[in-house]
């Protein structure tokens, strides 16, 4: 609703970092194949996108990958918001954001990751895979 883009200034949120399109222009109720052929043209070789007046989109090599980035990329927004009400985001060194970012996006932390998030969703919820 602000259109602005995500800015990945912690290290939290560094698998966002270099791989979060937007899309500033919300172009309306999809009817036909249009929106889809705009949301491909912005999200280029990126991960996620933030659109505009909608929401976001993450694709991930896996299922995993997809879930942990979608809650990474919650998370970031609110705490981007939260920032921005105390004042001006502070930018990170990229060649470290960079870093944290290769540090971060295995496959195995991915796994480990989503494992940790779905035994909580089991532990509240255990009636969803029956």
């Amino acid at each position: 609703m602000l259109e602005t883009p995500l800015v990945v200034s912690h290290m939290d949120y560094c698998p966002l970092y270099d791989d979060c399109a937007f899309l500033g222009t919300w172009p309306g109720v999809p009817v036909g194949n249009e929106e889809g052929e705009i949301i491909t043209h912005a999200i280029g070789d990126k991960r996620s996108i933030l659109l505009a007046h909608h929401g976001y989109l993450v694709a991930g090599r896996t299922v995993e990958e997809a879930c942990v980035l979608s809650l990474l990329l919650e998370r970031a927004a609110k705490a981007q918001l939260m920032a921005m009400s105390a004042g001006d985001i502070k930018p990170i060194d990229p060649d470290l954001a960079r870093e944290a970012r290769a540090w971060m996006t295995t496959e195995k932390r991915y796994a480990a990751t989503f494992a940790y998030y779905a035994r909580g969703a089991l532990r509240t919820h255990a009636d969803c895979v029956t």
